[in-house]
């Protein structure tokens, strides 16, 4: 949906009534995206974050989302002073030709400019968001954009194969995804060079430098509940996860939840392995038997000898985690557990 004022200012209005609905009291992390929170005008934003800003405790971290075209000196200032302390920049590509077929209208020059305005307003902890496997994109290019965005020195960066869905500007124009080759390919250049810049992989997409690893994210993966508020949302609450509506009109009508996900102990099991596998370091041995009442490797007895046949799955004694080649064939790894456990 394009921006409007009106249309913009009636959701802030169906949003703030969902978030009163919970009751929240303080929370550990608060992340404001799933879209593009700085397409607001300087009003509602600061409307928006004035609003969210007190769920915060103390130390917690605030994130919010912006496209580097609409990353303001005076929008910067409405987030500092509302107390966000963690900025996470659309990037995407440093390429110009690869920017304008994406429509974004934002250039290398304006990248450095917003990252430098951000740190001239204290922000210290910024991600820089990357995408490959982008049409025409070669290796080289993709080599020279992660360059690039070592050298802004941002303490954080998360990379995202493109993904074409219908009604996007790829899905429009009948673009095809990259080959499982082509990607696999992309992916280890980033990771090697990465590594050699200084930065962690925490999680198969997540790069940071130490200390720097995103908070909110990491509550995810590691299963903690969490509210999730907003067109399109979801939350994961005791027994249950939640889907908001993608529908606008059903969400102005008051019906924010459209799927509501009962989660029984075999369910937390699933999303457990699902979750933690995607970690570098996986989970430890003794809180799975903690959580589950059994060990990991009696349940799994026969799917752990074949992945770690496969190269895909280790141990150090004390945790569980997926090799480089097991966090690549995630998928292929998590299934063949579930078909044992199930």
């Amino acid at each position: 949906m394009l921006y409007q004022e009106g249309w913009a200012d009636c959701y802030l209005d169906r949003l703030f009534v969902e978030l009163d609905g919970y009751a929240i009291s303080k929370v550990g992390t608060i992340y404001v995206g799933g879209g593009t929170p700085t397409a607001l005008n300087e009003r509602q934003l600061e409307r928006l974050l004035a609003k969210v800003s007190p769920y915060l405790a103390s130390g917690g971290e605030f994130t919010v989302e912006a496209n580097v075209e609409n990353g303001s000196a005076t929008k910067l200032d409405i987030m500092k002073n509302n107390g966000v302390n963690r900025l996470s920049l659309g990037i995407q590509s440093f390429d110009a030709r690869l920017l304008r077929h994406m429509n974004r209208r934002h250039d290398e020059a304006m990248t450095a400019n917003v990252v430098a305005m951000a740190r001239k307003r204290g922000f210290s902890n910024i991600n820089g968001d990357l995408i490959y496997d982008l049409p025409g994109q070669t290796d080289n290019m993709l080599l020279d954009d992660i360059k690039k965005m070592v050298s802004l020195g941002l303490p954080h960066i998360a990379t995202y194969s493109l993904g074409v869905h219908p009604h996007t500007v790829y899905g429009l124009k009948a673009v095809k995804e990259a080959s499982d080759a082509a990607s696999r390919r992309h992916y280890d250049v980033i990771l090697k060079e990465l590594r050699h810049a200084g930065y962690v992989r925490y999680e198969v997409s997540n790069f940071a430098k130490p200390g720097f690893e995103g908070r909110h994210n990491q509550a995810y993966w590691n299963k903690e509940h969490y509210y999730g508020v907003g067109l399109g949302a979801s939350g994961y609450l005791p027994g249950m996860r939640y889907a908001n509506t993608r529908n606008l009109s059903a969400y102005f009508e008051g019906k924010a939840i459209a799927e509501r996900e009962p989660i029984g102990p075999s369910d937390e099991e699933t999303y457990y392995l699902m979750l933690k596998l995607r970690l570098e370091k996986g989970f430890a041995a003794l809180d799975f038997k903690t959580r589950f009442g059994y060990a990991f490797d009696e349940k799994y007895q026969t799917a752990i000898a074949d992945l770690k046949a496969r190269g895909l799955l280790t141990s150090d004694g004390y945790r569980w985690y997926a090799t480089d080649e097991g966090l690549m064939l995630l998928d292929r790894l998590v299934v063949t557990l579930l078909k044992e456990g199930g």
